[in-house]
């Protein structure tokens, strides 16, 4: 693992839920972490050399810590330069205990342009 190229901060966010004067429940983002990560980008997705879905995946690579061993991609996000990411997988690196990778896609709004928190 190169520690070097771990220059990008990024902060995980944890949804709780919270329920409103009405009884309404909603989820709440709050911080739950913050490190440093590798990112790595890919665009796209291909069929017969075309390219079908325009969306953008972001993996996520950070050293391994307990606060994010047992990370839930339906509850947790990442924070990125601004930019929401939604967290679909968790890859322990070889069950090494030394690094931890997250695979992630950029949250995109309803009208379909970048996410901005």
């Amino acid at each position: 693992m190169n520690i070097s190229a771990m220059d990008v901060r990024i902060t995980f966010q944890k949804a709780t839920a919270v329920v409103d004067k009405y009884g309404n429940h909603r989820n709440e983002w709050t911080d739950h972490f913050v490190c440093w990560s590798t990112v790595s980008v890919t665009s796209g997705k291909e069929s017969d050399g075309t390219v079908i879905v325009p969306e953008e995946n972001t993996n996520f690579t950070v050293r391994y810590c307990r606060e994010l061993e047992n990370i839930d991609p339906t509850k947790y996000r990442i924070i990125c330069r601004g930019k929401i990411y939604n967290i679909y997988s968790v890859n322990p690196m070889g069950f090494h205990n030394k690094s931890l990778k997250f695979s992630c896609r950029l949250e995109r709004s309803k009208d379909g342009k970048d996410s901005q928190d």
